[in-house]
């Protein structure tokens, strides 16, 4: 079998699953299987496969089929240009949590004070926005610690610490840390900011947002009174702990947003993802709190999916 002749087997078995990313997908799992990146496979596409490699990717299509993340299969996702571990323990890192980088950038440069002042966000891997000298960032609800580690190394003055309750993603996300800033970061054990001491100049967080059923359903699990469903592809695989916000997905805002103002010092930020249809929901909790300026931030398809609040 050529790469040529591998690359339309695979697209074909993975199209047939409802991947709508069957090509890229066949592509990225063949090029780990053989040992070499995209390009280099790509420019060799008569060559005859190797049978450990031919073995490997089969191994490899067969847990994509079955739903499980190229991300997780590889053992790695790409965040804000740069790499990140990830496994079943952790959620995978998606491209519209880079909105939350980027607004929690921009707020580090409005801190009073701060010396990331002026500091913007040009986009997924732009470098050294500002120093952030001076500034205290905390990032809960860390897992793979995506969030929290690329604030350091944007903000390399900073002096950053994480959270998380589960165990496994607080390893996932100092693995991280030591491979990509070259050093440790304090990473707490914490349930939402219970086991946090401030005060902090920016806190960021990605919670577990995504209401009970809906989560079931994504998930592929059985709801009351009714089967279960095959689950959405990549979802069914990763941490409940991770995804579920309790019946109206608003759970874990309800604490966090009052123990955020108490963590915060004056003029600090909280930057918080959000679902799709929580942008008002989520804003009157940081205005009921007292927050100002408060703010939604939209993605591409223009949904809700960042807020934006400062202590005042």
């Amino acid at each position: 079998m050529t790469v040529r002749e591998a690359l339309s087997h695979g697209a074909s078995v993975l199209s047939g699953t409802g991947s709508d990313t069957s090509y890229l997908d066949a592509c990225l799992l063949l090029a780990r299987a053989a040992g070499c990146g995209r390009a280099a496979l790509l420019a060799r596409l008569s060559d005859p496969l190797l049978p450990e490699a031919e073995t490997t990717y089969s191994t490899f299509l067969s847990r994509r089929a079955e739903g499980e993340s190229v991300a997780y299969i590889l053992g790695e996702k790409e965040f804000f240009g740069r790499t990140f571990r990830v496994d079943h323990r952790v959620l995978v890192p998606r491209p519209e949590t880079e909105i939350l980088v980027e607004t929690a950038l921009r707020a580090a440069g409005r801190v009073p004070g701060g010396s990331a002042s002026g500091a913007d966000a040009r986009g997924p891997g732009a470098r050294r926005s500002g120093s952030g000298a001076g500034l205290r960032i905390h990032d809960a609800f860390t897992g793979s610690g995506c969030v929290g580690i690329t604030l350091a190394a944007e903000l390399p003055g900073s002096e950053v610490s994480l959270s998380d309750l589960r165990p496994g993603a607080r390893d996932v996300a100092a693995r991280n840390a030591r491979e990509i800033l070259g050093r440790d970061l304090q990473i707490l054990e914490s349930d939402v900011l219970a086991g946090v001491s401030g005060p902090f100049d920016l806190i960021t967080a990605n919670p577990p947002y995504v209401a009970s059923a809906e989560t079931d359903r994504l998930q592929g699990r059985p709801g009351p009174g009714h089967g279960g469903t095959a689950g959405e592809d990549g979802v069914r695989r990763e941490p409940r702990a991770a995804l579920d916000g309790g019946p109206d997905g608003l759970d874990f805002y309800r604490r966090l947003v009052p123990e955020a103002e108490k963590a915060l010092a004056l003029g600090g930020f909280l930057v918080v993802e959000i679902g799709e249809d929580q942008g008002a929901s989520v804003g009157a909790l940081f205005r009921g709190c007292g927050f100002t300026g408060v703010e939604v931030m939209r993605d591409l398809g223009g949904r809700d999916r960042v807020v934006r609040g400062m202590r005042g």
